[in-house]
Parts: structure tokens; C-alpha cells; sequence
């Protein structure tokens, strides 16, 4: 059993329900069931929620859980533990104890990340972690994770992404969203993406408040970023004011919004129960802006400035802008660093994502753009790009579009930048020699490098 005989069941094994992974997790006695966790879903942003949720709750010194999808570089990036390094090795370890324990029958039926999830689920139990963190994968409703019972719920940002599952329907893709949280339990909501311009979006809210009886937090009610502030006000709890400091100075707009939502469910968690032996979050947030613990690998690729380790290092910023959504995000996170400046850049987008949209966004910024495709089924070609983008050359390889442009020596020492799909990001920084699993929090969100800008 091989990584590449699991991944081989992602084309042909998307399905919607929980009865499949329902039957192999009861037959495996419920792993992890007791580690308290949270749901973090959404269109955008829930991996660098997750990933800041994992790193408070590390300052603890417990063991704590991160399970997200996709991986940058290597497969056992999806399993993190803190205090712990995963690697491939013993990610292949415990998979084939996994396939070992279920009967040939029950794990032939399961889809890949059916099987991924429930290997997070035994990696996080035999490590006797403290709390897991699981990032959704597709939708919601129907996502592997939600086999889960979380103490809590989050959904970052509703916009349209896998229209071919989700369907175009913003309060439809909410709902979908929405099906990760529990009756009579806290819904985190971020109140982001394309769903907020939509009509009858707060009585859908309101409509789902009635029926499940959540606890409804929101972005901007009960909790907020205020200019260097986050703002902490939800109901029953004593208020708190946290400073963006530090490394978090000059964090992007979209990651201050979505780090707030982490420091809500973190301020909510701490404060419940028996909770007397973690931190209260006023207690950690000088060592968190530090940032010199490890960094999860959700966060990496997000507006990261990166400087490769090659013979000849260059400057890269990195971003796994892989939707419309996503690639607004990039853009404004470039104009904060690059005012009334363009930036030469590298981009590679899946054949199933809106690419002319996201082409449309980035363009406004970026320039040259400069077109690579990847060794993956879902590597896009030109013949379906739009007639406005015909004047973008394309090369097979990232490789073959680097060389290309070395003749640009002008602009070799100026910084490129590298978007689009996770898996060209990924194999991006493979050709860097860069290593996410090494980085520190600090490494990813300030960069290896300063950027310049026209700013007094």
C-alpha cells in the first residue's frame, strides 16, 4: 500500500453521505470520539483559521491536532501534531495499520479522503492528543469530517467554488456550510466572501438560528478587528482587547479577519467547564506574536514572502489563490505590500476552477503573467482559456516558464510572484528546496525578505 494507490481513488470517488465512512468509523470503535475538537469550514480561509486556532491552543503545551487536505509538499502535512513532526514514513505506518484493521470490503468502498479523515482520527487518538482541528474539506454537509462531534462549529467565508458539487447558489453553498454545526452549539461565523452581497442572507441566518438552536458569534457583532485591535465581546464572557503586534502587524486585512475568529472560538473554549489548566488567551498573545514556535502548514502560501534555497536564491511571493475569492484576497494583499507597483509572476490554475475570472483579478497586478502547467489530471491547458487571455504564453513546466524568462536578468532580483492551484505552490517550493514543515510562525507570516514599497 502506497500513497500513490490512495491517491488513484480521488478521481472516481466523490460521492455525497457519511453512511460509508459511518460504517468503517463505528467498525473501528469510534477513534478519537473523546478528543474534544472544532469544525472549521468554509469557501476560503479555513486553513489559515485552523491554523491559527492549532497554534494558540499549542501554547498550552499539550498535544494538540491539526487535520487539513490539501498538503503543499507531502502527504503527511494533512496530520500535524504539535510538540511532534509527522512525516511520510509514519503517515505510511499508520495507513497500513488502518487498511490492516478494516475488512478488505469496507475500505475498497472508501473514497480518499474518506480514508484520509479517518487516518487523522487514529494518528490524533494513538497520540493521545488533548484536541483535534479539522479543517472541512468539500462543502460541509456531506464532508468525511463531519462524522465528527465537534464542541464547536466555523464557517469562515461562503463564495462559489466545486460548482459541479455545490451547485451556483450562494444560500444554497451556505446551507451546505452550515451543515457542520450543532444544535445548541456555537456557530462561528466570519462574515466573508461573494454570500455577503446576497439577499435574505441574514433571515437565512436568522431561519437556521430558529431551527438548530446555535449559538450565532459573527464577525463584526460579537467579535471584530478594529484598526490594531482585535475586539472580544461575546456574550457572558469578560471582554478582550488583543493588539496586533509583533509579527502580526502587518498581517493582510483577510488574515486579521480570520485570525479574530480564531481568537473567538479560543476566548469561548478556555472560558468553559473545567478549563482551569489551559491558558486564558491574554496569557499567550505576547508569545504568539512572537511567532517562534512551529508554524502550521495551513498557513503556508498565503501572500508568504520566500526566499528559495537554491544556489542562486530568488524572491518569491507565494499564494494559493485558487478561486475568484481567493485571487481578490492575493491582490489586495499585494497592493498593501506594492503600492502603485505590478509584479512579474508565474501562474498555474486547475482546468475545473473558474480560470479566466481568476486571470481577470490577478491581471490587475500582476505583470508579465506567465502561464505553467503541472504533472496533475486536473492540469489546465489554453484551449479553453478566453480570448482576452490569448496573449499570456504557457509553458508545460514551471521549469520551462522559469527559463524562459531568465533572459528578464533586469528583473531576476526583483521579487516574482508564484499563484494559483495548491499543487503548482507546492511543487513550487519543492523547486525552492523550501520545506514547510520547517518554517516558523514567524517565517511564514513576516517572510524571508522585506518587501519595498512606495510608503514614507
Amino acid at each position: 500500500m502506497d500513497f500513490e494507490t490512495l491517491f488513484a481513488k480521488r478521481a472516481n470517488h466523490i460521492k455525497p453521505g457519511l453512511e460509508r465512512i459511518r460504517r468503517s468509523y463505528d467498525f473501528l470503535k469510534c477513534p478519537a470520539q473523546d478528543i474534544p475538537g472544532v469544525l472549521v469550514g468554509g469557501t476560503n480561509g479555513k486553513g489559515s483559521t485552523s491554523g491559527f486556532i492549532w497554534s494558540l491552543l499549542a501554547l498550552s503545551g499539550k498535544t494538540i491536532g491539526l487535520y487539513s487536505s490539501p498538503h503543499l509538499v507531502d502527504f503527511s502535512e494533512r496530520f500535524q501534531l504539535s510538540g511532534a513532526l509527522m512525516n511520510d514514513e509514519l503517515a505510511q505506518e499508520s495507513l497500513l495499520r488502518l487498511k490492516a484493521d478494516l475488512s478488505d470490503e469496507l475500505f475498497a468502498e472508501l473514497s480518499f479522503f474518506e480514508i484520509a479523515t479517518l487516518l487523522g482520527f487514529r494518528i490524533f487518538e494513538e497520540a493521545k492528543a488533548a484536541f483535534q482541528v479539522l479543517e472541512v474539506g468539500l462543502g460541509g454537509r456531506w464532508d468525511a469530517s463531519n462524522i465528527s462531534d465537534p464542541l464547536a462549529s466555523i464557517v469562515v467565508s461562503v463564495s462559489r467554488d466545486h460548482k459541479e458539487f455545490l451547485g451556483n447558489d450562494l444560500l444554497g453553498i451556505l446551507g451546505e456550510k452550515l451543515g457542520i454545526s450543532r444544535q445548541g452549539r456555537p456557530l462561528f461565523w466570519g462574515a466573508q466572501g461573494e454570500v455577503m452581497g446576497e439577499a435574505g442572507l441574514d433571515a437565512y441566518l436568522n431561519d437556521h438560528v430558529q431551527k438548530t438552536g446555535v449559538i450565532l458569534y459573527t464577525r463584526g457583532k460579537e467579535f471584530k478587528v478594529e484598526g490594531e485591535w482585535i475586539r472580544l465581546r461575546l456574550p457572558g464572557l469578560s471582554p478582550l482587547d488583543l493588539e496586533l503586534k509583533g509579527i502580526l502587524k502587518d498581517l493582510p486585512d483577510y488574515l486579521k479577519n480570520n485570525l479574530s475568529l480564531s481568537a473567538a472560538f479560543y476566548h469561548w473554549f478556555v472560558s468553559q467547564g473545567e478549563r482551569a489548566d489551559w491558558p486564558r488567551l491574554d496569557e499567550i498573545w505576547a508569545r504568539f506574536c512572537r511567532g517562534e514556535e512551529r508554524a502550521p502548514i495551513t498557513l503556508a502560501g498565503r501572500a508568504q514572502r520566500v526566499l528559495s534555497r537554491t544556489a542562486v536564491p530568488r524572491k518569491f511571493l507565494i499564494d494559493v489563490c485558487h478561486n475568484p475569492d481567493g485571487a481578490r484576497a492575493f491582490v489586495a494583499a499585494i497592493k498593501a505590500l506594492y503600492p502603485q507597483k505590478t509584479m512579474p509572476a508565474y501562474v498555474s490554475i486547475l482546468k475545473d476552477k473558474d480560470h479566466d475570472t481568476i486571470l481577470d483579478i490577478l491581471r490587475s497586478v500582476l505583470h508579465p503573467v506567465i502561464l505553467f502547467g503541472i504533472e496533475n489530471e486536473r492540469s489546465w491547458d489554453l484551449s479553453n482559456l478566453a480570448a482576452r487571455h490569448s496573449d499570456l504564453k504557457f509553458y508545460a513546466s514551471l521549469e520551462e516558464a522559469q527559463q524562459a524568462s531568465a533572459q528578464r536578468a533586469d528583473q531576476l532580483s526583483e521579487p516574482w510572484a508564484i499563484c494559483g492551484s495548491v499543487a503548482a505552490v507546492g511543487y513550487a517550493l519543492k523547486l525552492m528546496k523550501v520545506s514547510p514543515k520547517e518554517l516558523s510562525l514567524a517565517s511564514i507570516i513576516s517572510g524571508d525578505w522585506s518587501p519595498y514599497t512606495d510608503k514614507p
